[in-house]
């Protein structure tokens, strides 16, 4: 078996307080917040990583901010704007590292 130094995986490993800055997106309506992320991704300032943070799921059924922010940080990764792209294990959240 190989020995490794480093784990290879703990390049995927966050923990949400390894983020320098955080976008609080946090009882916004959904327009707002994403105008608020292109804002970020046209001008991330000095940070290099962020923590996103949008509502949690509710029992009425509305769409969270999951689905359509996670696609448009996907773009934003495959277009070489982003190195790494992840939700936080509770589902609130993205953890982005500028490249």
């Amino acid at each position: 078996m190989p020995f490794f130094d480093e784990n290879p995986l703990q390049q995927l490993a966050f923990q949400p307080g390894d983020a320098d800055a955080t976008l609080d997106l946090r009882g916004m309506l959904h327009e707002q917040a994403m105008q608020r992320v292109e804002q970020l991704l046209v001008d991330p300032g000095v940070p290099k990583t962020y923590l996103l943070q949008f509502d949690a799921a509710t029992s009425d059924g509305q769409e969270t901010l999951f689905l359509p922010l996670g696609r448009r940080l996907l773009q934003a990764r495959r277009d070489g704007q982003l190195s790494r792209c992840l939700p936080t294990a509770d589902g609130n959240a993205y953890f982005i590292e500028f490249a």
